[in-house]
């Protein structure tokens, strides 16, 4: 890896692990939760996979020559009540599912081109088109909207 690309990886990848924590103070969500959307801080939904499929919609999108299919980015914020925003976190595992990581989004990045793509283990993956591959976030758990 090239270290611009390094760099660019480590300054939008943030490792949260050693943080304060993002669920400090709530109840864990349910086992068969996949995401949990926050907004200032409060817990705005959990979802199944059952229920993204139910009420949001899965579709699928070609990145890069492979197909990604889950629900979009933006109708997964709609249907937990997001109305505006201008930046939020997602957060996941790293690539070896060692670490947490995070990546910051702005509301002026996001399109249509965003995915939750549901993975073969049943797990969410954030891809674009927009995105290099390292930053992807995979085992997406939550999603945090200030």
């Amino acid at each position: 890896m090239s270290r611009a690309l390094w760099l660019a990886t480590v300054l939008t990848t943030v490792v949260v692990g050693c943080s304060d924590g993002s669920t400090e103070g709530r109840e864990p969500p349910a086992q068969d939760v996949v995401l949990r959307v926050v907004i200032d801080t409060e817990v705005a939904v959990d979802w199944t996979l059952a229920d993204l499929e139910q009420h949001v919609g899965f579709t699928d999108l070609t990145i890069d020559g492979d197909t990604q299919s889950g629900p979009l980015l933006l109708d997964v914020l709609g249907a937990s009540g997001v109305e505006e925003w201008t930046s939020g976190e997602v957060l996941g595992m790293g690539e070896g599912r060692v670490f947490e990581v995070g990546l910051d989004i702005s509301s002026s990045e996001v399109d249509h081109g965003w995915i939750l793509d549901v993975t073969k283990q049943g797990s969410l993956k954030l891809a674009a088109a927009a995105l290099p591959r390292a930053q992807w976030v995979r085992d997406v758990g939550e999603i945090n909207i200030p």
